[in-house]
């Protein structure tokens, strides 16, 4: 009886992990905006702003990594110009856009993501902060 409890909490935990890691896409009703670091960008009665760069660990493109890296970016979100909250979000270098990192906010009929960050790192140089820009996704919520 104890295996067969330990066999469907497996099961269970696999499916709960695999709905967690939906990946979002863009399509054809998504409204995407670049941002430049310490701008802000309009959706909407909503405001984004690219606050900072929290770290950036991306694997440089000259460079053979054990793993991609990813990158953490702070924005703020305002509505109708008054600020609302600040939000982590984080930028994977693969490019896989999830719910759980890349959600910024969720209105009742929309949801805005953090999609890319750019430049990418070239070589083990820094990028000046001022350089950054951040992409923004604006996705409309489906009926189900």
């Amino acid at each position: 009886m104890k295996s067969l409890f330990t066999l469907i909490f497996c099961f269970a935990s696999l499916f709960y992990t695999l709905d967690a890691q939906v990946q979002i896409v863009k399509d054809s009703l998504s409204i995407s905006k670049t941002v430049g670091y310490q701008q802000k960008v309009d959706f909407k009665d909503y405001e984004i702003k690219f606050k900072s760069v929290i770290t950036d660990s991306r694997c440089p493109k000259n460079v053979m990594c054990v793993r991609a890296g990813e990158a953490d970016v702070l924005v703020s979100i305002y509505k109708n110009g008054k600020f609302i909250e600040d939000k982590k979000i984080r930028i994977d270098a693969s490019g896989y856009v999830m719910e759980s990192n890349n959600l910024a906010f969720s209105a009742k009929d929309f949801k805005i993501y953090g999609f890319a960050l750019t430049p990418y790192p070239g070589d083990a140089n820094d990028i000046a902060d001022k350089d950054y820009q951040l992409e923004i996704v604006l996705k409309y919520k489906t009926l189900n």
